[in-house]
């Protein structure tokens, strides 16, 4: 809990700072408050309403700047997106979504921040105290902060409205890699009969080689992602 209100506090600060605030130490406390009445009146733990004002926030911020820019950023930045090892559940709808993302399972602290860098990549982690490391409070390396008391979904759609992302094809469901269309005779020996007989795509993923097909259970995490409201064209 205090992990995660001191993680909120920081970004407040940076916020009241990238809005041109006369009296930043006013406008944080003033978020700060706001996510004190919201636990309050709808009985949800500080912690929740803290990230609950904080996407909002977040939300305005990049609606501001592209505003300012008079058009929103590229969704097709290419830049892949570094999970943490408590963040392999969201790195697996990331790539349902269709976004190259990696799971760093392994990884300490420092071994992700120095990957992330030589990757160019976005930072995504659980853990606040990342937030307080030179390389990230300098913007040097984009970080978004997850929180972990959020569900898998609810974190999807965080990145996704933090990063401004779009619904893309989807990925490789066991590695991330990228699936291309393959000839059903050609991968014939590896269908299940009863999948055969009624379904004619097949993909081929290019890193693992495994072979994937929008079955049922690819409809199910269609509807999911639909139902989040998620921008752009799912595959």
């Amino acid at each position: 809990m205090r992990r995660i209100q001191k993680a909120c506090l920081q970004r407040f600060e940076q916020l009241a700072q990238r809005f041109g605030a006369r009296r930043p130490e006013q406008a944080v406390a003033l978020w700060m408050q706001k996510a004190r009445e919201i636990s309050e009146n709808h009985g949800v733990p500080l912690a929740e309403a803290l990230v609950w004002v904080d996407a909002r926030l977040q939300g305005k911020w990049r609606r501001f700047r592209w505003r300012r820019q008079g058009r929103p950023p590229s969704a097709a930045s290419g830049r892949a997106l570094f999970c943490d090892a408590g963040l392999g559940g969201l790195a697996r709808w990331l790539w349902a979504a269709g976004q190259p993302a990696v799971w760093c399972r392994d990884a300490d602290d420092s071994q992700l921040v120095r990957r992330a860098l030589q990757a160019g990549a976005v930072l995504l982690t659980t853990d606040s105290l990342l937030l307080e490391r030179r390389v990230v409070r300098s913007g040097r390396l984009p970080t978004v902060w997850v929180p972990p008391t959020l569900r898998v979904t609810e974190q999807l759609a965080l990145v996704f409205d933090q990063l401004g992302l779009q619904l893309l094809p989807p990925r490789c469901m066991r590695c991330g890699g990228r699936l291309c269309p393959v000839e059903k005779a050609a991968v014939a020996d590896r269908i299940p009969p009863r999948t055969a007989r009624w379904l004619e795509e097949f993909f081929l993923c290019q890193s693992c080689g495994g072979l994937f097909w929008k079955g049922t259970h690819w409809q199910r995490i269609l509807s999911r992602l639909r139902a989040l409201g998620l921008p752009g064209a799912p595959g």
